[in-house]
């Protein structure tokens, strides 16, 4: 008969579980990352603290990874309170840490940071297992509302999908090393048919048809590509009162409508950053003349503004406005990084520049700028408020900007 197991060694088998779990998703220790910074941004926004944390609880220690108000990188877990957080079902809540006999004699609140207010919801991933917390803190004592609580828990179901994707991508990852294995496998098969070839064929014919590429899987090229930034303005004040999920929703409705347009266009959509879109075009994916179409495109991305803000008016009564800029010029394309972690990436000064530009529209809500070499393309095709010539950063010599009031010549589709 099988002997079950007793209360001690049920506690830990359950803590063995709980940190393999934890290490599967390979983030203890890593650099700081914008999703979880953001994150943490957000929960003491909402709840109107001076520090706010994501935290992970190792074996013998809590771990950091992402952090505001403080320098705290990790703590001993003995004085963590976020080894008790996890115990517990739901969001934990320590009003005032002096009064309560857990934690009056902590050393974090008899002396720095002197914690007085502490609330953590655990971070449960689908399995059950509590890897951490995210919590914010106060060196005063706080009550917060119900549905403050409700948010930092929905927060804290966001860290957690973050997490799960951050693990999925590097699966991903994984995947497309296994591919490049069976790739350079391949291109040893054929090296060795080149060289059978190369018996029968002179060396400088063969040398001649076949062009040597050092670095085998580079694919970083030079090309000339319109750039179109998308940024919503003020989407912050937009969903500073609202729910998490809702600022979600207005989110991904502004995605979808603005991505459908760059795609009607032929543009693709390159990266999206917070409230921003970062679309191009050019060869071989989208159809001449690139300048006119990233035009049209900003005309008609305000355009549907209109419909947008009948979709989000569910959510909020305050309109989204958005500030577009675009540029034309040489970037580089390529898969750029190194083993552990690779990206498609479009880089260079006309990015740069075109992103600068967009920004310009910051204090003028729905408008379109764009620069002189865009303008010398598009003319005859659209109205224009020209700017006084502007300095840029990255810029030696001022550059032209050109506001985009109307549409005069016809679309190319």
């Amino acid at each position: 008969m099988a002997q079950i197991p007793t209360a001690r060694e049920h506690d830990l088998i359950k803590e063995r579980d709980r940190l393999e779990a934890l290490y599967q998703y390979n983030i203890l220790d890593t650099e700081s990352e914008e999703a979880f910074d953001n994150l943490v941004e957000l929960a003491s926004y909402i709840c109107g603290t001076p520090i706010a944390l994501i935290t992970l609880i190792d074996k013998n220690r809590q771990w950091v990874k992402a952090k505001k108000g403080t320098d705290i990188s990790e703590t001993p877990r003995e004085v963590s309170f976020c080894d008790y957080a996890i115990d517990g079902e739901e969001i934990m809540v320590v009003e005032d840490t002096t009064v309560d006999e857990r934690f009056r004699e902590n050393p974090l609140v008899v002396s720095g940071p002197n914690i007085r207010f502490y609330a953590g919801s655990p971070l449960i991933t689908s399995e059950g297992y509590r890897l951490g917390t995210l919590c914010v803190l106060d060196n005063k004592p706080v009550k917060i509302s119900d549905a403050q609580k409700k948010c930092l828990e929905t927060l804290a179901d966001e860290v957690m999908v973050q997490m799960e994707v951050r693990r999925q991508q590097a699966q991903l990852q994984k995947l497309n090393y296994k591919l490049l294995a069976m790739l350079e496998a391949q291109l040893a098969e054929k090296d060795k048919v080149l060289q059978l070839f190369t018996r029968f064929v002179p060396d400088e014919i063969v040398a001649k048809h076949l062009q040597a590429n050092q670095d085998g899987t580079s694919d970083a090229e030079l090309k000339h590509l319109t750039v179109l930034f998308c940024d919503i303005r003020g989407y912050t004040a937009i969903v500073d009162s609202l729910p998490p999920k809702v600022a979600v929703s207005i989110l991904s409705s502004y995605y979808t409508v603005m991505s459908e347009v760059v795609n009607t266009y032929s543009g693709m959509v390159n990266q999206y950053v917070g409230d921003e879109i970062f679309a191009t075009f050019g060869a071989p994916f989208s159809f001449e003349p690139f300048e006119a179409n990233a035009v049209f495109c900003a005309l008609n991305m305000l355009e549907k503004l209109k419909p947008l803000n009948e979709l989000c008016r569910q959510f909020t009564d305050k309109e989204i406005k958005i500030g577009i800029g675009i540029h034309s010029g040489e970037v580089i394309t390529g898969t750029m990084g190194y083993r552990n972690k690779i990206e498609y990436s479009i880089t260079g000064d006309t990015v740069n520049t075109g992103k600068r530009i967009e920004s310009l529209t910051t204090q003028k809500p729905n408008s379109i700028l764009i620069s002189g070499d865009v303008y010398s393309k598009v003319k005859d095709l659209v109205e224009v408020s020209p700017w006084e010539p502007i300095d840029v950063k990255g810029k030696a010599e001022p550059i032209y900007i050109f506001e985009v009031t109307a549409r005069t010549g016809e679309e190319t589709s």
